[in-house]
């Protein structure tokens, strides 16, 4: 069930709707509730495993708090850490493993006979098993190094895995910032339904309006890549990243604003990363919640334990927790080939940080603006192509193909194509502003209630007349 369906429109009036008729007490209930069924409208089998994970994670916390000894107590942690970790690592990766291997057996093997892999599962892994194990687990870390009290009510707990708003795609939620949400629910306030309904409809026009019409041509071109120019190749890379963006942020808008609209406040996942200056900035800006996540339980942990190797440790934690990264999205080597492109790049900008500054200083400060975010996006834009692409094989023949720049342009349909470049520049001009003159007039929370009428009037009216309603769910949903 995505949010700009039908079935879930309905699906959460009726949630809404329920939930501020319960007694305060009794919401959590619900929460779960409405979690349980969000989760089972795909495949109700699945909804054994985050109810596996929720009861092993809360049990953990709970009996290390209670351990008589930290060896005790570092056991159990340990265990529900491999549990969790064991869960995602089967559903995601047990086919790229054992493929893998199989490989590097058929390359030694040096009869003519070639074994395929008899451990190979047709499975899909579970709706946002990644998303509900990182949560987990960050509440296991924070439990053992003492940072936050255990749950005591398992109820609380799985309402807190379970919260249908970021099940799928994020944000990835930290339980210090929800369970004092949930344990102080407060009733119905208007400017939790005006401010999320107004977040929900921004997040809708990015993912029908925006994301979803570039997926026509980024599609068309991508599923034929063989048949099309370099100029083509290159226009519907710079197309794909602002499709991702949108499509994310999107959906991220829509999750907020859903919750805002039940009376949580979720974490920000994006503060226009587009206008970026460089990939550090970056990722400081583009999924927020999971780059926080990597950097105080895997980045931070792993500089500090190789701090004797110098400047040289910034570079090892780097590369490693972005190869991780990257492997995270996916089970491909094209996704690691993403993240060790981050990992590199966020290197060698730690590296020339100071020559930068010194640079920077003798041009003008507009000049290095529209530099900076030209080459970030740039390269990020290029670092999609491995992200998008199904091989290594194929990313490579579609960047030596943009080398060339050979060929010509493909225009389907120049109405379409127009259209797509319109709706950018509107998101883009609208972000624009909130970036670099946000205190300036506004639209959206303009003071005077009818220029924001106008405003979310003309959202709307863009997305009824030119949005893409069977554009598919969203892109993150696989991860």
């Amino acid at each position: 069930m995505i949010f700009n369906s039908v079935a879930f429109i309905l699906f959460f009036v009726v949630t809404l709707l329920l939930y501020y008729c319960l007694p305060l007490k009794y919401r959590w209930w619900w929460i779960i509730a409405t979690g349980v069924f969000f989760y089972c409208y795909a495949n109700p089998v699945y909804i054994i495993v985050p109810l596996f994970i929720a009861t092993v994670t809360y049990i953990a916390a709970l009996q290390m708090q209670k351990a008589a000894t930290e060896k005790k107590a570092t056991s159990i942690y340990l265990l529900a850490i491999i549990t969790n970790i064991g869960l995602l690592v089967f559903f995601k990766y047990t086919n790229f493993f054992t493929n893998t291997f199989i490989d590097v057996f058929n390359l030694f093997n040096s009869s003519n006979v070639k074994v395929s892999n008899p451990f190979l599962l047709n499975i899909a892994a579970p709706l946002g098993i990644s998303y509900i194990t990182f949560q987990a687990i960050g509440y296991l870390i924070e439990i053992k190094k003492g940072n936050h009290e255990a749950e005591k009510h398992l109820g609380h707990f799985t309402a807190y895995l379970l919260f249908f708003p970021k099940i799928i795609a994020g944000p990835v939620e930290r339980a210090h910032n929800f369970l004092p949400q949930l344990k102080a629910i407060k009733p119905l306030q208007y400017d939790d339904i005006s401010i999320g309904i107004k977040q929900f409809i921004w997040g809708l026009f990015k993912k029908l309006v925006v994301a979803d019409r570039l997926s026509i041509y980024v599609n068309a071109v991508y599923n034929n890549y063989e048949h099309h120019s370099g100029i083509t190749l290159l226009v519907t890379a710079i197309f794909y990243l602002f499709q991702m963006y949108a499509d994310f942020s999107g959906y991220t808008d829509m999750a907020l604003g859903l919750a805002r609209m039940m009376g949580f406040n979720l974490t920000q996942n994006f503060n226009r990363p587009l206008f970026a200056k460089s990939i550090t900035e970056f990722w400081r800006k583009w999924h927020i919640s999971l780059s926080t996540w990597f950097a105080d339980y895997f980045y931070n942990p792993i500089a500090i334990k190789k701090r004797d190797w110098g400047k040289w440790s910034i570079v090892y934690a780097s590369f490693t927790t972005f190869i991780v990264l990257g492997f995270w999205h996916g089970a491909n080597w094209t996704f690691i080939i993403f993240g060790a492109m981050h990992g590199l790049l966020l290197s060698i900008e730690f590296f020339t940080r100071k020559s930068r500054k010194d640079f920077r200083k003798k041009i003008p400060a507009w000049f290095n603006s529209i530099t900076g975010i030209a080459f970030t996006c740039g390269y990020f834009a290029l670092s999609l192509i491995f992200f998008r692409a199904d091989t290594v094989t194929e990313a490579l023949n579609i960047l030596r193909k943009i080398i060339t720049l050979e060929g010509r342009f493909f225009l389907v349909d120049p109405p379409t194509l127009l259209l797509s470049l319109v709706v950018i520049g509107i998101m883009y001009l609208i972000e624009f502003k909130k970036e670099f003159f946000n205190s300036a007039f506004t639209f959206s929370e303009n003071n005077n209630w009818l220029v924001r009428s106008l405003f979310y009037s003309f959202l709307l009216i863009m997305i009824l007349l030119t949005g893409v309603f069977d554009g598919g769910q969203f892109i993150y949903f696989q991860f």
